[in-house]
């Protein structure tokens, strides 16, 4: 136990060890590939690949001194970009020039190296930036006098990024951006595009939630612009017992599921008190009435569908009695006494066994506008759902059983055997009928709430 242990050991010591030495080597080759571009004056390429060297061996004494040259000079480089600016009075390229610097500097300090950064030049900076952004913010508020959200909301967000918490710039930056929205949103209300609104308003509410009164519009053009569709329960044009009523139930759950705020849904349960207190039977409405019920409900158009088919299909179970080899051994003995076993294949047979299933419905539905009794939409929408099953029935050993090629021979290829195995361990049963009507039941009312939605998006801009 002692010699496995120690074994195991030494292995995983040997494997950690080519670990290092690999990347040892590789830290070396990005060194040496790092001097050629520092000796050919390329100092970007050549500090690249001392980044490179130090991300495989970070204590590389070679890469770290050559990140050191090469990183000072193009730190001196950025600076020297950062005076020239200042020299053309360009603060915004200096700002970004001081920037690049500063970046580097932290790039190069992460792998260990220190750059020599005059402090002189950060106080520079400091002024520099603090007088831009007193600029800036005297030509935002002139933007936003005249008007001119757009140009006044870009600079303020730049004077919050370069010096957080500066004046009023953030509150600033809220109204720049709320108050064209908000205008926007009240333009919408007035030519009665309530989502439009409502998209609107929501903007101005992320941003600011106190924003003058954004929030109250935003709920009143929900509530003016909101959809009720009063779901009348399917009827059953097909020979399957009750299947309408569960497709009610998923179209009723699919549409009190959906995104879209404008959608409401009359259920059925409040239906039937309104039917109970008119002294109506759902199943008796004609299509007056069941216009005249959908107004008491407030409801703007009525849903009306009827499964027109619904079909199970199952094939016999079938089977092919197909020939196949067990794989087994011989004992035999050569002339020396000496024990040899020898592979051999018996011929065998095992059956192959198929069987499939499907259900599929049609379902046609009906959208009765309220307003004016008109079809929104008449649709047949359709879905079906399939089982198969495929398995091998073996009576042997069915971990030795192999397949035959097509000639009669054994097939010994391991794909061939694996896939025997497989099958042996497949499922035999076919899902239950109820199980795949589910599934399509399922499928039709995802479809009807596609439907839906996209009338509703139609109806309410």
């Amino acid at each position: 136990m002692k010699i496995k242990l120690s074994f195991l050991a030494l292995l995983f010591s040997a494997f950690t060890l080519s670990i290092f030495i690999t990347g040892c080597n590789g830290a070396k080759a990005y060194v040496k590939k790092g001097a050629q571009m520092e000796a050919a004056g390329m100092m970007d390429q050549a500090a690249d690949y001392y980044f490179t060297a130090l991300s495989k061996k970070p204590e590389n004494t070679d890469a770290l001194s050559g990140l050191k040259r090469t990183g000072q000079i193009i730190l001196a480089r950025h600076l020297a970009a950062f005076d020239e600016a200042l020299t053309r009075k360009d603060r915004e390229s200096a700002i970004s020039s001081f920037k690049s610097a500063d970046s580097f500097y932290k790039k190069v300090e992460a792998r260990g190296v220190v750059l020599a950064f005059p402090e002189a030049k950060r106080a520079l900076y400091e002024n520099v930036k603090n007088a831009h952004v007193e600029e800036l913010y005297n030509v935002a508020n002139e933007h936003l006098e005249s008007r001119n959200y757009s140009k006044a909301l870009n600079l303020f967000e730049e004077i919050t990024s370069l010096v957080p918490g500066y004046k009023d710039a953030e509150q600033l930056g809220d109204y720049s951006y709320c108050k064209p929205k908000y205008e926007s949103g009240n333009e919408a209300m007035s030519e009665e595009l309530f989502r439009t609104a409502y998209e609107l308003y929501s903007d101005v509410v992320t941003r600011d939630s106190s924003f003058e009164d954004a929030e109250e519009r935003r709920e009143e053009a929900l509530v003016t612009g909101r959809y009720t569709i009063a779901l009348m329960t399917f009827k059953n044009g097909s020979n399957r017992r009750n299947v309408h009523t569960k497709l009610s139930s998923y179209v009723e759950q699919a549409l009190l599921g959906s995104t879209d705020p404008f959608l409401t849904v009359v259920d059925r349960e409040s239906l039937e008190l309104i039917l109970q207190e008119q002294h109506l039977e759902l199943s008796g409405l004609t299509s007056g009435s069941e216009l005249e019920i959908g107004s008491l409900l407030g409801a703007k158009a009525i849903l009306k569908g009827t499964v027109t088919q619904c079909s199970v299909s199952t094939t016999p179970l079938r089977h092919d009695n197909k020939r196949g080899y067990e794989k087994y051994q011989i004992e035999t003995v050569d002339s020396e006494g000496k024990k040899h076993y020898e592979v051999k294949y018996r011929s065998v047979g095992y059956t192959e066994y198929y069987q499939s299933a499907e259900v599929s419905m049609s379902f046609t539905l009906k959208l009765i506008s309220m307003e004016t009794g008109a079809i929104l939409s008449s649709k047949t929408m359709r879905a079906n759902s399939a089982d198969d099953v495929r398995y091998v029935k073996y009576s042997g050993n069915a971990r030795k059983l192999y397949g035959a090629h097509t000639n009669g021979s054994v097939n010994t290829s391991g794909r061939l055997h694996n896939e025997l195995m497989a099958l042996m361990g497949e499922r035999r049963d076919l899902k239950n009928d109820n199980v795949l009507a589910d599934i399509v039941t399922l499928s039709i009312s995802s479809k009807v709430l596609l439907e839906i939605e996209s009338i509703l998006r139609d109806r309410v801009k």
